[in-house]
């Protein structure tokens, strides 16, 4: 008899120990957690909401300012072992989810202007060959529907490294290729195979090819700074000697080409494909004013041209120098550089360099990003995080979307991560769940939402007023009545989920929420939800916490003489329960019983379904991702520390 107790006492204990453990929905993004940063939340750590079937990031500050908070968006894909759906994801700067969509694998999201209007652009894909991606670039519309898809020219595939909407209008790509190559000169066979890297610039609308350029034409194998590793020797295991990972378009038509394996950027003539000149690598064409801080960058990604700093003799360039390549390799930290060039005298000298002050080496992938106010934003690639700062190099804002101790492991990452200007206006209605007297409403993807309104339905032409509802009469009408709306409350939009009140005295049988700009101006509505208050006042009056009267059961004395030494028994045996269940999750992290405290089952209430919160429990079927880009072996001498 006293068993029973004391088991439903401990379950009941363990079950409110695990609820705590995890998020509540649209929490706020947390500051300094070391809770977060030893992974104590998760490999990827999620929120879920009521309303929508999508999940949230939790993020981590590590500094914070106000400067950050500047109306933009921040852009980014993440992916990884521990993410279990990988897709395009915008955020605003306090940390709440705006928009996500599943599209499996997906790299390289970011905003680009095409004939006037903005589109969200990212790749999508088979990352799995590697190193790089076979797939195609989307690019979507300001209402979320596909407008155009990008694919290599000639029956090529685009390449997920990069993706350019060039001032002309055109889009810029990267392909990897494999082709016949003599090796020899590399120690490798004359009947070797390589992937070659290319770009490709076609025309959005007709995917006509315009240019094309190829590395194997221009650039000798002596200039690799990595051996073949037995790469090369047949045709299911080409050599990656070049690695192509950004392409930039300037004003002059020319274009600015990465390559990651010989640590160089190479200045490719528009109209002939010639090589203009070399930074960095072995055949560096610049004088390195710095004493070799300007050109010793290695295993770097995108670069970009920066007119903003150019002068009439000179002209600028940023990239994120990796300085690391894992597998073994020196951890780096990394950094961004902007860069000065004299194409007269042919000298290159720093103009800024962006460290983080808590150094972080990411061995692949990355991102620099100067934005109009002159901050500059990192993302670390291979690392959950992205940092803000300005233009002088001071941190304003690192944000972490993965644990500090798992970064470098591959659980969560995002190729790049930008800040861009976005208006979203979905051509979906909001969702939204009912339960109890509360609705929760949200809009994937909305960006001009400033205030939820709740109104009440009630058939064309009938008197609206209040003394229906202190009547206790229900509004009614048939499906094929037109319908008119009262107003019941306002709320304003709360993060990507709102809550809103329903009062239980709302005498309706229907209802609706509206969503309003900050001007007033109707953006959109939920459907009409049924709605039925009598059911809702009965389910108020069970959880309202009052006292009930008892009916003599037929217990005896001494079943009631018990009940406090039983409840005590178990209130004792509970707390040891919990006690030990809170050091198992705190110590055990990983284990199958963490991973179970760390689960919650979603509950029902009137039908309706609340989803729990998600921190980035282990999962089934994960992405098969090569991130340490095919090949990376350390070959320690190649890898530059600042200053060397």
């Amino acid at each position: 008899m006293v068993v029973l107790p004391l088991v439903s006492l401990a379950i009941c204990a363990l079950w409110v120990l695990c609820v705590s453990a995890t998020a509540s929905p649209d929490q706020e993004a947390l500051f300094r957690s070391e809770k977060y940063a030893k992974g104590f939340d998760g490999p990827f750590p999620l929120q879920r909401y009521r309303s929508a079937d999508v999940a949230g990031p939790i993020l981590n500050y590590w500094y914070r300012s106000a400067a950050c908070e500047d109306g933009l968006y921040t852009i980014l894909a993440p992916r990884g072992d521990s993410v279990r759906h990988s897709g395009p994801m915008i955020v605003d700067q306090q940390g709440h989810l705006v928009w996500f969509k599943d599209y499996r694998t997906t790299y390289n999201a970011n905003v680009h202007t095409y004939n006037g209007e903005r589109y969200l652009t990212f790749w999508a894909g088979d990352d799995s060959v590697k190193g790089h991606g076979e797939g195609v670039y989307y690019m979507i519309d300001s209402h979320y529907k596909e407008a155009y898809k990008i694919r290599g020219a000639n029956g090529k595939s685009a390449d997920l490294h990069e993706f350019q909407i060039t001032r002309d209008n055109t889009a810029l790509f990267a392909v990897y290729d494999i082709v016949p190559a003599d090796l020899r000169e590399a120690g490798g066979l004359r009947d070797g195979w390589i992937y070659d890297g290319l770009f490709q610039e076609v025309d959005v609308e007709t995917n006509k090819l315009l240019f094309q350029w190829r590395a194997s034409e221009h650039f000798s194998f002596h200039e690799v700074e990595r051996d073949r590793e037995g790469d090369g020797d047949s045709k299911d295991n080409p050599w990656d000697f070049y690695h192509i990972n950004s392409i930039d378009k300037d004003w002059r038509g020319n274009y600015l080409v990465s390559s990651r394996y010989m640590s160089s950027l190479a200045y490719i003539d528009g109209r002939t494909g010639d090589v203009i000149w070399k930074l960095g690598g072995k055949q560096n064409s610049f004088e390195d004013l710095n004493d070799g801080a300007a050109t010793n960058f290695s295993w770097q990604h995108h670069a970009r041209f920066q007119v903003q700093y150019d002068t009439n003799s000179t002209r600028a360039i940023s990239l994120f120098d990796n300085s690391s390549r894992g597998q073994g390799a020196p951890e780096n930290p990394s950094r961004g550089l902007l860069i000065e060039l004299d194409e007269e005298h042919m000298t290159a000298a720093v103009i800024q360099e962006y460290w983080n002050p808590k150094p972080i080496s990411s061995q692949s992938q990355g991102s620099m990003q100067l934005l109009e106010n002159g901050n500059v934003v990192l993302g670390y690639g291979y690392n959950a995080a992205w940092m803000e700062f300005t233009a002088d190099g001071e941190p304003l804002c690192e944000v972490h979307f993965g644990p500090d101790s798992q970064f470098s492991h591959g659980q969560a990452l995002s190729y790049r991560v930008f800040k861009q200007a976005w208006v979203g206006l979905p051509l979906t209605n909001p969702a939204v769940a009912l339960s109890g007297t509360e609705a929760a409403v949200s809009w994937n993807g909305a960006t001009e939402v400033a205030t939820w309104v709740l109104q009440g339905a009630f058939p064309a032409g009938e008197k609206a007023g209040k003394e229906n509802g202190e009547n206790g009469f229900v509004r009614r009408f048939a499906s094929t009545e037109e319908v008119e709306f009262e107003f019941i409350s306002a709320v304003p939009r709360t993060g990507f989920e709102t809550i809103i009140p329903v009062p239980p005295e709302a005498r309706y049988s229907k209802l609706r929420i509206v969503a309003l700009d900050k001007m007033g101006s109707f953006l959109g509505a939920t459907q009409l939800l049924g709605w039925e208050p009598e059911k809702m006042s009965s389910e108020t009056a069970v959880f309202s916490g009052e006292e009930k009267e008892t009916e003599d059961n037929g217990y005896s004395a001494g079943t009631h003489i018990a009940s406090p030494l039983m409840f005590g028994m178990g209130f004792l045996t509970a707390a040891v329960l919990v006690f030990c269940a809170w050091l198992v999750c705190r110590f055990a992290y990983g284990s199958s019983f963490k991973s179970l405290c760390k689960r919650q089952q979603g509950y029902e209430k009137d039908g309706q379904v609340w989803q729990p919160v998600d921190s980035g429990e282990e999962l089934d079927e994960l992405d098969d991702l090569h991130d340490l880009e095919a090949g990376d072996r350390a070959n320690e001498s190649l890898l530059k520390r600042p200053g060397e």
